[in-house]
């Protein structure tokens, strides 16, 4: 296993790409502008992928909670045209611990690589690089499009270096806003238009809504203001349980809206009822798209639904504003309600030619189809 800040240079086919591993996130800042440069570039990706959602991530979470870092680094000499942002960590899958190398965020059933559109053959160097670089049980990667070059690079790769390849389906949710708010309400169900007329009545009965924040430039003046009512609505809801937010959450969260603020990227509404602040939504607004990051509400405020409300108010916004899409990463139930589609995805596990590695993909693949069926064909006693 290769070791230290950079995991040595490696040639990797084709012969004019360099890959090289970082595992400090203390070394991103000084590549900061060569990943800038490449994301300014590629069309095929969404704010995944983007330094400074990963930078911050990597900052507050590599390490005991998110896995150590392992970031790929493709060269075309002194161009950067790839980047496979991925960590390191124990886990297991079917019940077996492994080490699992996975994209970052490890928290977020969703990744993707940074390459350059015209170059899928970036990703089978990365992969080929990686193989060799570190020790390994299995590769999970999210997020992969079904019908994309970079999955069948993947899949071709894999077979040429003797991993054992599986797939499971994924998908994010969409709310179509090309036609605008009314159009895309209006193809909401009856049902859920109602609950939301409802909602909204209850809401207005507790108090006056009112709906902040940032948007894009706009009320980014109370930057830190904002930071600080996030936290406090992210203290009082129902994921905490009474406790405070641990201290490298607090910080992540800032993080991101400074940098994305700076950027006139940011998208933070906040909802106050009757003068209390009752929920947010965190989001980066990227070429007409807004992508959401995390969102929360004051348990206090739980009966009137409010993170419900504030979705919609957000969804009207952003299409007064020319966004045109709004993609939510994980395909949740309760998405069904508001998203015009769920798009689909692949999820790919690649497996190292090792015993423990064979013996996880035979419980998680093989096993567990078997057991599903034959506890649904029990006779009912």
């Amino acid at each position: 296993m290769e070791t230290a800040d950079a995991v040595g240079a490696r040639q990797a086919a084709p012969a004019s790409l360099t890959i090289k591993w970082l595992r400090s996130p203390d070394q991103l800042e000084s590549i900061s502008g060569h990943w800038r440069a490449l994301e300014a570039e590629v069309c095929n990706r969404t704010h995944l992928s983007t330094f400074d959602f990963l930078a911050t991530w990597y900052r507050h979470y590599a390490g005991a909670y998110g896995g150590e870092p392992l970031i790929g680094l493709a060269w075309r000499g002194p161009r950067l045209v790839g980047v496979a942002p991925l960590a390191m960590r124990r886990g297991s899958l079917g019940r077996i611990p492994l080490t699992r190398v996975e994209f970052a965020p490890t928290d977020t059933p969703a990744g993707e690589f940074l390459v350059e559109d015209d170059h899928p053959e970036t990703v089978s160097a990365l992969l080929d690089s990686l193989v060799h670089a570190v020790k390994f049980d299995v590769i999970c990667l999210d997020g992969l499009d079904p019908a994309s070059d970079q999955l069948v690079a993947l899949q071709n790769t894999a077979a040429k270096l003797r991993l054992a390849i599986e797939l499971t389906d994924h998908a994010f949710a969409v709310a179509d806003l090309r036609r605008g708010y009314q159009a895309y309400r209006s193809g909401l169900s009856g049902h859920y238009r109602r609950n939301l007329n409802n909602k909204a009545g209850r809401i207005a009965a507790a108090g006056e809504a009112v709906v902040g924040g940032i948007q894009l430039t706009d009320g980014i003046e109370a930057m830190e203001d904002c930071v600080a009512r996030m936290i406090a609505i992210t203290d009082a809801s129902y994921k905490l349980q009474g406790q405070r937010l641990a201290d490298n959450h607090r910080e992540y969260l800032a993080e991101l809206v400074r940098r994305f603020g700076a950027r006139g990227m940011l998208s933070l509404p906040i909802l106050s009822i009757g003068g209390k602040d009752a929920a947010f939504i965190l989001g980066v607004v990227e070429r007409g798209c807004f992508y959401d990051l995390t969102l929360a509400y004051d348990e206090s405020f739980e009966k009137l639904s409010p993170g419900s409300f504030l979705m919609q108010k957000t969804l009207e916004n952003l299409a007064a504003g020319g966004v045109h899409t709004v993609v939510s990463h994980g395909a949740h139930d309760y998405k069904k309600h508001w998203a015009t589609a769920f798009v689909a995805q692949k999820r790919v596990f690649l497996f190292a030619p090792r015993m423990r590695a064979a013996a996880a993909r035979f419980i998680r693949f093989s096993m567990a189809p078997v057991w599903r069926r034959l506890r649904r064909d029990e006779p009912e006693i």
